[in-house]
């Protein structure tokens, strides 16, 4: 490919992982080596404009992103630092319209596209069908890998059925809870104590620590605010890991990046905690012994393989009695000043710019 790469970066979207994607999506911008690549930052909340799930608020910044007129940034929807706040107000000024790059084939077209996404829209496997239909490389893995990660509940079936440690759970339906009442909510409560989360959120929107059965229809309810099926698993106390898997099953091999822990200074790594690094201490290496550091690595390209995950992904994990459980994969993870797949690369000796440059070859190999 003679000159340089077109990378759009694809980030924003109408998910409630928006903000985080603007950010994710402004730090892959900055930090693409320049003289590889030719950078565009693309809101892909401008294909959605029709879109129904759209609150008047994002339907106007839609149409905004259609027109290339200005539009002041939304109103925060969590709680994020003043650093990354900056951040995303600075990614939605820069920010450009997806649909004519996505859509020509001369030189306001882009060669592949960087996903910066997160959550609904983005990460299960919507944006990836698209780009298939167009015949637009991306980065990251496909349809099914993508839609599988997302689901938490179909995800732990495919990785039980690998022999893959996972924790005991059920799944409640909105359904259930509508025509059976409290006898749903009962058979989640014999799990507490509990981690009550939507199916298929991430970021920790939704999600409840469960301590006595008297808590547990509350935190059902509240998954399911977020999405139409809440999962309910027993709570393994630990060390709470993640691991990064860089590479294609059935290519060169796949990598295991260093073991990363974390260490929330606020109940559990939730939403705030993900975003600030003053609450919350990650620690790459992780600081477990050398035998459980292995399982989980192995673990972590296990379940690459299983979900048939394509470029990288993020594995997380509890360390407990009885060594490494899986909690769910990312296929997204987040690229931001804070994220988790960044710190382990670069403990790896790998600097952000050459792992950017990684993802983007691995893209772009796929289609060869």
């Amino acid at each position: 490919m003679a000159g340089r790469i077109r990378v759009g970066v694809l980030f924003g979207g109408a998910s409630e992982e928006r903000e985080i994607s603007l950010a994710s999506g402004l730090m892959i911008a900055e930090n693409l080596p320049k003289d590889r690549y030719e950078v565009k930052l693309l809101d892909t909340l401008a294909l959605m404009a029709r879109h129904p799930c759209l609150s008047p608020q994002l339907r106007d910044k839609a149409i905004a992103l259609q027109q290339a007129r200005p539009l002041r940034s939304l109103p925060s929807a969590g709680e994020l630092s003043p650093a990354m706040r900056d951040q995303v107000e600075r990614a939605e000024a820069l920010a450009q319209s997806a649909t004519q790059a996505l859509a020509s084939q001369d030189e306001r077209g882009i060669d592949v596209a960087f996903l910066a996404l997160h959550g609904k829209y983005g990460e299960d496997g919507t944006i990836q069908g698209f780009l298939e239909l167009t015949g637009t490389p991306y980065t990251g893995s496909g349809v099914l890998a993508s839609a599988l990660a997302m689901d938490k509940v179909m995800a732990k079936r495919v990785l039980s059925a690998e022999g893959i440690p996972v924790p005991r759970g059920v799944h409640l339906t909105g359904a259930d809870v509508a025509h059976e009442g409290d006898a749903a909510i009962e058979r989640a409560m014999a799990l507490v104590p509990a981690v009550v989360k939507p199916s298929k959120q991430g970021s920790s929107v939704g999600m409840s620590l469960v301590d006595s059965p008297a808590a547990m229809a509350a935190a059902v309810r509240l998954a399911l605010q977020h999405d139409d099926e809440a999962l309910v698993e027993e709570r393994i106390f630990g060390t709470e890991i993640t691991v990064g898997v860089l590479g294609t099953p059935g290519a060169d091999g796949l990598e295991a990046l260093p073991v990363v822990e974390i260490v929330p200074k606020r109940e559990f790594f939730d939403y705030k905690a993900k975003y600030d690094p003053a609450q919350c201490e990650e620690i790459c290496p992780a600081r477990i012994p050398d035998e459980a550091r292995r399982q989980a690595q192995a673990l972590a390209i296990r379940a690459h393989r299983a979900l048939s995950c394509r470029g990288y992904s993020r594995t997380d994990m509890i360390l407990g009695p009885n060594g490494p459980v899986v909690l769910e994969v990312n296929t997204l993870p987040g690229m931001t000043m804070n994220s988790l797949l960044p710190k382990a690369a670069l403990a790896a000796g790998i600097p952000f710019g050459e792992l950017l440059h990684r993802i983007v070859s691995l893209a772009l190999e796929a289609r060869r």
